[in-house]
């Protein structure tokens, strides 16, 4: 440069932990997304569909490059900022998403939109579209694709921002009083990724490790749900629930409405792998396939489904003794199946609802009782998976530790150490389980008074309240026997609703962490 000239342009030095950037990396993808829905609007002759989603990938693509931008020079500087920036993406991602639904949808506004695109990214599966039908077919791909993505950013947000913090489930696992095992393979371990200073890094090697994992089961599902006789869309569009345990319904009536026993099976071997922690599918990669069987949340996955099934199909079995039908053998298997898949389905907060399920009322002339799902829903699945709830891991400390006290009252100086698996908990453990459980119940009474502040019912809304913060939407339809139990809401409940599948999805802990002043400190 010569003497006197004016220099134009400098290069950015970056200073950020590198946070600032998942958020205009989201935006990138969300420009891919749009503009696949461009070409599939395209190719089904859809023209009008084609141009909103033309012009919403020109429009997020500047807008990513503008974040970029700016974040670059004024880079966030939080002490936590992994998790701010997952924060932003949760709460500010859908209105960027929501854009062609509020323009497409018939009778939708921005709310109705945001509520809808706030739901399929946080796996939620909570509609307010009154007839699937009516929606042109690319907005109900867009929905089923943002929902998978969703379901893909919980396991990278797990590994990449709440692993670091030991939160999101990491707090319990990480407090077990246990020699660590080194891992076969080094490239696998995320050991090595946790105390780097950059969370972009951290999200990188996450995205890259499952990225192939989590597509193969998705295309997998998929073609499974298509040899079964599901026309090769809707298959692609529950396989994307599925796997991320998103119980969108993409047909009228359904995923019931099919009436297929195998294709229920396929969905069912898609959402259990989905269902179950991203920490051990990682030790499942590295070689170590022990780790499914040494596992203690699959174990109280199971015992939780046979203990819920066993009671439920008795109660079935005793009512149709009552009711002399017990010579319908068929009809009790399936009553059997449909009571199997619901239980599974509810307890990995997909909430896909099975073919059989009402049977099974008709069979033994009883109303089957919701409670049981709802019980289901609250406890969840795995820690750091893409289901909500509890998580199992949680839910059964709690129970064990409330048992120890119950002997304690008969033997006061007896000690009893609580284990999960082959692992000792300690108490620091202990103390975190508890701390969650208060603020989950917390949230769900805050959420419950907000909303009957809107005008519902208490009932009512209590059991949304428990939908969202478990991240089970087709939950309150089942429980008040509406399909559309979410349309009908007014604006402010639906955005009080928002709130907590956002608290559902990035738990109450974080959203704690998050607001903690140690956050804001540089």
């Amino acid at each position: 440069m010569s003497r006197g000239s004016v220099r134009v342009w400098r290069p950015i030095e970056r200073r950020g932990t590198g946070a600032e950037q998942l958020l205009s990396a989201a935006l990138f993808a969300f420009s891919v997304g749009f503009a696949l829905m461009a070409i599939h609007a395209i190719g089904v002759g859809d023209r009008p569909t084609s141009g909103v989603f033309a012009i919403c990938t020109v429009g997020s693509f500047l807008l990513g490059s503008a974040v970029r931008m700016v974040l670059l020079r004024h880079p966030i500087r939080a002490a936590r900022s992994g998790l701010l920036a997952l924060m932003v993406f949760y709460t500010a991602g859908p209105l960027v998403l929501a854009v062609p639904m509020a323009e497409l949808v018939p009778g939708f506004g921005i709310v109705d939109a945001y509520f809808e695109m706030c739901s399929a990214l946080s796996t939620t599966g909570a509609s307010n579209i009154r007839d699937i039908a009516d929606v042109p077919q690319t907005l109900v791909l867009w929905r089923s694709l943002c929902a998978g993505f969703g379901g893909f950013v919980c396991l990278v947000a797990a590994l990449a921002v709440f692993a670091p913090l030991s939160i999101g489930g990491f707090e319990v696992r990480h407090s077990f009083d246990r020699p660590m095992d080194a891992p076969g393979r080094p490239r696998m371990a995320p050991e090595v990724y946790m105390d780097r200073r950059e969370a972009l890094e951290r999200a990188a090697w996450a995205a890259r490790t499952l990225g192939i994992p989590y597509g193969a089961l998705i295309v997998l599902c998929m073609m499974g749900l298509a040899w079964t006789g599901i026309p090769a869309f809707e298959a692609l569009c529950y396989a994307l629930g599925a796997v991320s345990t998103t119980g969108f319904q993409v047909n009228p009536g359904g995923f019931a409405a099919y009436g297929s026993m195998s294709s229920e099976l396929v969905m069912l071997l898609a959402i259990l792998p989905a269902s179950v922690g991203v920490a051990v599918h990682l030790q499942a990669l590295r070689g170590r396939m022990r780790a499914y069987r040494e596992d203690p949340e699959i174990r109280y996955m199971l015992i939780a489904v046979v203990a819920v099934v066993t009671v439920l199909f008795l109660r079935h079995w005793i009512g149709a003794i009552e009711t002399s039908s017990t010579d319908e053998f068929e009809a009790g298997l399936r009553a059997l199946w449909g009571t199997l898949f619901m239980a599974f389905s509810y307890i990995t907060t997909a909430g896909f609802e099975s073919a059989d399920w009402e049977g099974a009322t008709t069979w033994s002339a009883l109303r089957t009782p919701g409670i049981a799902l709802i019980g289901l829903a609250i406890i969840g699945g795995g820690a750091a998976s893409t289901a909500g709830g509890v998580k199992l891991i949680r839910a059964a400390l709690l129970a064990k530790h409330s048992l120890n006290e119950l002997a304690r009252l008969t033997r006061p100086t007896e000690v009893r150490p609580i284990r999960s698996g082959a692992n000792r908990v300690t108490l620091a453990a202990m103390r975190i389980v508890f701390v969650f459980v208060m603020l989950y119940v917390l949230s769900v009474v805050l959420s419950a008074l907000a909303l009957t502040a809107t005008g519902m019912g208490m009932i009512d809304a209590l059991m949304a309240s428990i939908s969202v913060l478990s991240n089970t939407g087709p939950l309150l339809p089942l429980i008040l026997d509406d399909a559309n139990a979410w349309v009908d809401l007014p604006d402010i409940g639906k955005l009080v609703l928002c709130v907590g599948m956002i608290v559902g999805r990035m738990e109450t802990l974080a959203v704690v962490a998050l607001l903690s002043p140690r956050t804001w400190r540089r």
